[in-house]
């Protein structure tokens, strides 16, 4: 009898304790990202506005953005990276015209958020930009892109899109 109690007490503990022990296990920094990796298509409200493919590249260490747009000829890519010495995400953006964003920030509650300085060149030579990505619980991306002129005291939503992954 005492076997068999001692048995129901491990059952009952262990796989709590195992959960307990799985809920206070941080992401691996450089996995922070890897929600966004897939095959994309990209809508406004109901309309697809474009094709997004997002890859590893060396040894999972960079991702690698390929956007196509479906109503004008664009195209852009960005790479991403974790730098460890600075505990950030940094992005680099250029479209086919050489507009590039230089990007920095972090993942934090779910969402990755990062941010240009003055450096970039897309937009007013004064402008600011913040991209956030937001996993979505049915698998779908959330991408806001927002800008700003007055040094953050008022944003403006550039793009807002739902990343659904494609049928292959």
């Amino acid at each position: 009898m005492k076997s068999f109690l001692i048995f129901i007490i491990l059952v009952m503990y262990i796989p709590n304790s195992l959960v307990a022990q799985e809920g206070n296990k941080t992401m691996d920094p450089t996995r922070q990202f890897d929600f966004w990796v897939g095959e994309w298509d990209v809508y406004t409200e109901e309309n697809l506005v474009g094709k997004n493919t997002i890859v590893f590249l060396q040894n999972k260490n960079v991702i690698q953005e390929n956007w196509i747009s479906e109503k004008e000829n664009f195209t852009g890519t960005s790479y991403s990276f974790y730098n460890p010495k600075t505990a950030k995400w940094n992005q680099i953006w250029i479209d086919k015209n050489g507009n590039n964003l230089l990007l920095t920030g972090t993942f934090s509650e779910g969402k990755m958020v990062l941010s240009s300085g003055l450096d970039s060149n897309m937009g007013e030579p004064n402008s600011l930009h913040r991209i956030t990505w937001t996993q979505l619980t049915n698998g779908n991306v959330k991408q806001i892109w927002e800008s700003t002129t007055d040094n953050g005291k008022s944003w403006n939503i550039q793009f807002q899109g739902i990343y659904k992954k494609s049928n292959p």
